[in-house]
């Protein structure tokens, strides 16, 4: 199976093809391309679209955009790229309650190529350090809330 990863961490540990569920794509709305980021099509297309100045995210004394959103994003994706070398593939652990900053770094981590391991702050030691040996481990990569967290 072709992949655009470098880093084929996850592709490695899927279930073997004959273990998989069939994909079926008939329906004209299900057409997409091989590879598709899917931050590039839950964020991005509603800037390319013209709705770059419609609400999207809001929280208590927050109000973004899809344009606030998609520059919050973008300048994370060039820090985990340009500065730490994030590649296609890699995990990035994300350690944070639910705010919109949260999901700036997840997109982030998406339109990077990364794949955001999202884990939640009421997590104990335990749990978190499973999921970190399971899912995270050999990578070098993770944002914290360090308020929160």
């Amino acid at each position: 199976m072709p992949t655009a990863y470098i880093d084929t961490f996850a592709r490695d540990h899927l279930p073997r093809i004959d273990q998989q569920p069939e994909f079926l794509f008939e329906l004209p709305g299900l057409q997409y391309p091989a590879q598709l980021n899917s931050a590039t099509e839950l964020l991005d297309r509603h800037i390319r679209e013209g709705r770059g100045d419609r609400p999207c995210i809001q929280a208590p004394g927050v109000r973004w955009t899809y344009g606030d959103l998609q520059d919050k994003a973008n300048r994370i994706a060039n820090v985990l790229v340009e500065e730490m070398g994030l590649v296609r593939g890699n995990r990035v652990l994300l350690r944070a309650p639910n705010t919109p900053m949260l999901a700036a770094c997840w997109f982030a981590v998406i339109k990077a190529g990364g794949i955001a391991v999202a884990t939640m702050p009421l997590l104990r030691a335990n749990e978190l350090h499973a999921i970190i040996e399971r899912h995270v481990s050999g990578t070098r990569f993770a944002i914290a809330d360090s308020q929160r967290s």
